[in-house]
């Protein structure tokens, strides 16, 4: 029996809820990808078929979005209806996910980041807030010390107090092009003004 490639099956199955209906309809495409014995290809037409499936499928992708809205939990609050049609995308593009808190948080950043620059993404005080939230997911890993400089075109205090608030679709936010330096101290994100280099 090929154990390896059956178990990446499964895991391949798991990781996509569409797949696991077009098995059902069509299996050469999928079981072509592998190399299985026919008792392996039963049992996998077995694991499909089963009610528990489903939320097998769900608790994966719970487990996938997790990190991405806690350590982008403003960046999603931006992204509002965008946001699952963004990490559905994100998943299909990164077919090799480490599942890994930092990996997962820097890749799906980058993606946004990829987005807003071409223009496909075009939320207001989007750049700004990942930039942020992506160097406090960054300086988290490292040790104290270390630190990063960020420019924002906008007062990102006000952008953050109003988007908690829930006033920033209606805010008049003050453009504000200031450098910061952002570090942890004692396990506390600050964030100081930038000297002039």
């Amino acid at each position: 029996m090929s154990a390896r490639d059956f178990q990446l099956a499964i895991a391949s199955l798991i990781a996509s809820p569409e797949t696991c209906c077009e098995i059902l309809t069509e299996e050469e495409p999928f079981f072509t990808r592998f190399s299985l014995t026919e008792k392996e290809k039963l049992r996998l037409h077995g694991i499909v078929r089963q009610r528990g499936i489903s939320a097998c499928c769900s608790l994966y992708r719970m487990n996938r979005i997790t990190p991405v809205y806690s350590q982008l939990s403003n960046t999603c609050m931006l992204l509002k209806d965008e946001l699952v049609p963004l990490v559905e995308e994100f998943w299909l593009h990164l077919t090799k996910p480490s599942l890994q808190f930092k990996e997962e948080v820097l890749e799906f950043g980058a993606f946004l980041t990829n987005k807003i620059s071409t223009g496909a993404i075009c939320q207001p005080y989007l750049k700004e807030v990942l930039q942020l939230e992506i160097a406090m997911n960054e300086l988290s890993y490292l040790p104290e010390g270390e630190h990063r400089i960020l420019t924002f075109e906008h007062d990102i205090f006000f952008v953050l107090r109003a988007l908690a608030d829930g006033s920033l679709d209606d805010a008049d936010v003050p453009p504000s092009v200031c450098r910061y330096k952002i570090y942890i101290n004692n396990d506390k994100v600050e964030m100081e003004p930038a000297e002039a280099e």
